[in-house]
């Protein structure tokens, strides 16, 4: 994919993985403070997800394991500058539940339209709000965001005219800017970018699977894309409500084959987790060494397009909403999450 620019070499890379499972383990969200939240294990038997919290700047001696209470595995991705956390976790049945994990207290959400769907997962959140998304009884996953004070609803649907036939809502900044993805009626994945209820849709330049994980309060997107080859890349991009983004591909010297980015501080600080030669799953923070510059220029075989989607609110609280306090059990149980997703998203959350 010659017209992506490679921003390998401008970022100083820190492989981390915890010593209980060093075969598999997700970085997935950072906040300002460079708290961390991830997992270990890759849901197969005897290697259930397992969650944790990890603080700078000694992240591998200041390691807490932080799972849903009874769970069968759990899934920490992302956290916000108050120390509260989101993501979620399944049961013995493989159901998957959405959590807010604030003080010690865990709190499970479920969207009330889900019916009978069996996965809801939160995917990332600002200081009032966590975003994510449920599966219906189709398998059509449909994006949302929570109201972590009122515990009600708004969906987060492209316009029809991106003909979305699922969609998943990843990640939100403290502007209450949205990034996500959708898979369209052409068999296609690609991102979103919600500003002020403004859809802009892109894709890096050649992919037909483009999916947004991250994005901060200066508008810069981290996310993967799959490159005509089957491999699959992080990408670096810098949004505006108006135009399509500039891309910087950005994969960890020793990957083979797979470098997915999932969050990103405002210093620039991004997490994520690559595959290496052995074929374990590491996790890894990227800092920008201020070096290479180069980008795609806006438009530059990328797709983008602008419109005004629904992020209205929904009116039913959570009926599945509890709370209870912070202890765990865990049982190996694989994760069903992301039905007929692509594969870079199963690898992303231990599936498959």
């Amino acid at each position: 994919m010659s017209n992506v620019t490679s921003a390998s070499k401008s970022y100083n890379f820190i492989t981390m993985n915890d010593a209980a499972d060093p075969t598999f383990n997700q970085l997935l969200g950072i906040n300002n403070l460079n708290t961390v939240v991830g997992y270990f294990g890759s849901g197969e038997t005897g290697h259930p997800n397992q969650g944790y919290i990890l603080k700078s700047p000694n992240y591998l001696t200041n390691i807490t394991n932080a799972n849903y209470p009874n769970s069968a595995q759990t899934q920490q991705i992302g956290i916000n500058d108050n120390g509260v956390t989101c993501g979620f976790y399944a049961d013995n049945a493989g159901n998957n539940f959405g959590f807010v994990y604030s003080g010690g207290t865990y709190t499970s959400v479920t969207h009330p339209n889900t019916g009978n769907g069996t996965v809801n997962q939160l995917l990332g959140l600002n200081l009032g709000y966590a975003v994510g998304f449920y599966t219906d009884g189709s398998g059509a996953n449909h994006g949302y965001s929570y109201n972590i004070a009122t515990a009600t609803f708004a969906s987060v649907t492209p316009p029809s005219s991106f003909n979305c036939a699922s969609t998943t809502a990843t990640s939100t900044n403290g502007n209450g800017d949205v990034v996500g993805f959708c898979e369209t009626a052409m068999n296609t994945t690609i991102s979103f970018y919600v500003n002020s209820g403004n859809y802009v849709m892109f894709q890096v330049p050649g992919s037909t699977n483009t999916q947004a994980f991250g994005i901060n309060e200066l508008q810069t997107v981290v996310g993967s894309y799959v490159d005509a080859a089957g491999d699959t890349h992080g990408f670096v991009a810098t949004m505006t409500s108006t135009t399509s983004p500039t891309f910087r591909s950005l994969d960890h010297p020793s990957a083979v084959g797979s470098t997915i980015l999932n969050g990103i501080n405002d210093a620039g600080t991004i997490t994520g987790f690559y595959v290496d030669a052995a074929g374990n799953t590491n996790g890894m923070l990227a800092t920008s060494n201020g070096t290479g510059t180069a980008s795609v220029a806006p438009g530059s075989g990328v797709a983008s397009t602008t419109a005004t989607g629904s992020m209205a609110a929904a009116s039913a609280a959570s009926t599945a909403a509890k709370t209870v306090s912070s202890t765990s059990t865990s049982a190996a149980v694989k994760l069903t999450a992301f039905v007929g997703l692509a594969s870079a998203l199963a690898l992303l959350f231990g599936l498959l």
